[in-house]
């Protein structure tokens, strides 16, 4: 039989242990600051299609860190209302 290492939380004496080092939930549509991932479940647009339009940089977006990249929500709204670019 195995153990928990966590030991059980008395209600009594500690009715929210896990609750103080939660971070607070902000929904997608309220963030300043969006992931890949985030911008795609908003959009609709594959990830693959944003990483490319930042990469001929048609949509701005910044690293944070060394492979984190965060795009800001005005420019996601900025790149979904402009024109599409037709090549020719």
């Amino acid at each position: 039989m195995t153990y928990s290492k966590k030991p059980i939380a008395d209600p009594e004496t500690d009715p929210e242990p896990d609750d103080a080092k939660k971070k607070p939930y902000v929904p997608i549509t309220d963030r300043p600051l969006l992931g890949v991932p985030e911008a795609e479940a908003l959009t609709g647009v594959p990830a693959k299609i944003i990483r490319a339009q930042v990469r001929n940089g048609l949509l701005k977006a910044r690293m944070a860190g060394s492979t984190t990249m965060r795009i800001r929500r005005a420019d996601l709204d900025a790149w979904l209302d402009a024109p599409p670019a037709w090549h020719v």
